[in-house]
Parts: structure tokens; C-alpha cells; sequence
């Protein structure tokens, strides 16, 4: 698990690719913001999230592993129950917060920067 990347990650290089070349200016994994975002907009207040698939249990992609199985509901329940406490606390903050999954970043780019674009 030591070889599973955290930041950088290939959907999150996608979006940084075509965030460049809107000339739409960004910083990525800001830990001074709770949660530590993957691409934070400061003047529009605007945050957004790369989440994995299998990582953060999309309901329909989400294939769980047969072995070790209590493990990993508990993990990735925690994950989610993370992400919301995070979304929640950014907004109390003034954030808005978007959350994108791995799999329609790259199915669906076009769909995944309406929604980067319409919140900024």
C-alpha cells in the first residue's frame, strides 16, 4: 500500500492540464486548508477534490476486496464519513467545496470542468 500515491495521482494530472490551459491559475495540496484540497482556488474561495473511486466508496465503482473484508468497509466508511466532516467544516469557513471522482475525470472531462468552471 506504501506504493499507492497520494497526490499527483493521474486524474488530478488531467485536471492540472486543463486548468493550464484555460490560464486558469490554481495551488494544489494546500495543507494549510483543512483537508488539504487538491486544487485550491484562494480569490474565489473555491476547493476542489480528486477522490478515488475504491479510496472514498463511490456507491456503483467501489469493487471491495473479498479478503480482510470488516477491514475495509470500516476504512473506507471512515474515509467518507472524513470527507463529509471536511466538507462541512470548509463551508463554515466560506469554501466552496467541489468533489469530483477518478472515473469521470477521465470518462467525462468535459462534464468535470463545467463543474470546476460554473463554481468558480
Amino acid at each position: 500500500m506504501q506504493n499507492i500515491k497520494s497526490k499527483n495521482t493521474k486524474p488530478e494530472k488531467i485536471i492540472t492540464a486543463e486548468l493550464k490551459k484555460r490560464k486558469i491559475y490554481f495551488a494544489q495540496h494546500v495543507k494549510s486548508i483543512t483537508g488539504t484540497p487538491d486544487f485550491v482556488f484562494r480569490r474565489k474561495k473555491v476547493v476542489i477534490f480528486v477522490d478515488s473511486d475504491f479510496w472514498h466508496g463511490h456507491p456503483k465503482r467501489c469493487i471491495m476486496p473479498k479478503s480482510n473484508r470488516d477491514y475495509w468497509d470500516n476504512k473506507i466508511l471512515n474515509n467518507r464519513l472524513r470527507d463529509k466532516k471536511v466538507n462541512k467544516e470548509l463551508k463554515l469557513q466560506g469554501w466552496k467545496v467541489v468533489r469530483l471522482w477518478e472515473y469521470d475525470i477521465k470518462k467525462h472531462l468535459g462534464r468535470s470542468m463545467n463543474k470546476i468552471l460554473s463554481a468558480l
